[in-house]
């Protein structure tokens, strides 16, 4: 299952969508108003408490805006009783039809592993707000990949049409790591691209860009990536190393002191540290990081190829 936070910020939000109301009837011929309830849509298609299919005869209960219902009741004061974070928690996998028990769940369970680099995009793909603006971001992996979001409200319309969001994620990465990539040919057959860099094929592995000179070597570098990946690694450092355009380490700003530089390679781009120990912090968020590299770069003139 994949990782989900809930911060409080997102569930403001919640409340806006509230579809049940209690109504008053008009009156009618000077008869006092009858209050008729309107029931509400659940959020929910399985029932917390029985995991089973909810009867939509059982009495509703609302929680920060959201109708939840329940297979028989009993149930809606049992899911009452739990603490705020597991009630968070089930609303947001509802919300994405990923509640136990939903059949669109029964698919197999997410990767707690990432593979390949971190999510290097500094905006979050649903709002294009950027990230850190509304909390610690939401870091999700989907196959392995990485990717962050402003907010937890953005990751059920993420996994609603992850085919779209994901060219979208694609396209900005391409943009971003293109100035920085280190080969000009083929890391598959060697293969040399035109002058301009035209016929190349522009794909992105695991959050990495990877030019091919065919489909066929772009297949190949999808079956198994990691010897192609070390092979582009070893190009940036050895590019971007002999004009590297800063003297201090990025986590920490102390020197960078010959003989104990710690490279490290995210998004095509080269990462000089002081110690491991800021090689663990870069780890956690090495996009925030890029900023001030790509800042470092531009000042210079940009990368020389």
């Amino acid at each position: 299952m994949k990782r989900i936070a809930t911060p409080a910020l997102c569930f403001a939000a919640i409340a806006c969508l509230t579809l049940g109301v209690t109504a008053a009837s008009a009156q009618h011929d000077g008869a006092p108003a009858a209050k008729t309830e309107v029931r509400s849509v659940s959020v929910n298609e399985m029932c917390p408490i029985g995991k089973e299919a909810i009867d939509p005869n059982t009495e509703t209960v609302m929680y920060k805006g959201q109708s939840v219902g329940f297979c028989c009741g009993g149930c809606g004061e049992k899911f009452l009783a739990w603490d705020e974070a597991e009630k968070d928690k089930f609303i947001l996998l509802a919300m994405a039809h990923e509640e136990p028990g939903n059949t669109e769940s029964s698919k197999p369970a997410a990767s707690t592993t990432r593979v390949g680099d971190p999510y290097m995009l500094t905006t979050c793909p649903i709002s294009g707000g950027e990230l850190g603006g509304m909390g610690d971001p939401i870091v999700n992996l989907y196959g392995g990949r990485e990717v962050r979001f402003c907010c937890a409200m953005c990751v059920p319309k993420f996994e609603a049409d992850q085919a779209s969001y994901f060219e979208k994620i694609d396209a900005q990465i391409i943009a971003s790591q293109m100035p920085y990539y280190p080969l000009n040919s083929c890391v598959v057959s060697d293969e040399p691209f035109e002058s301009d860099g035209s016929g190349a094929v522009n794909v992105v592995v695991n959050n990495r860009l990877v030019r091919t000179c065919c489909k066929s070597c772009a297949k190949d570098v999808a079956k198994d990536p990691a010897p192609f990946i070390k092979k582009i690694d070893a190009a940036v450092i050895a590019q971007q190393s002999e004009n590297y355009p800063l003297d201090s380490c990025l986590v920490t700003g102390d020197p960078l002191e010959e003989g104990e530089i710690i490279d490290v390679v995210y998004g095509n781009r080269l990462f000089r540290l002081c110690c491991k120990r800021c090689k663990r912090t870069l780890k956690k968020d090495p996009a925030a990081t890029m900023v001030a590299l790509d800042k470092a770069w531009a000042e210079q003139g940009g990368v020389q190829h």
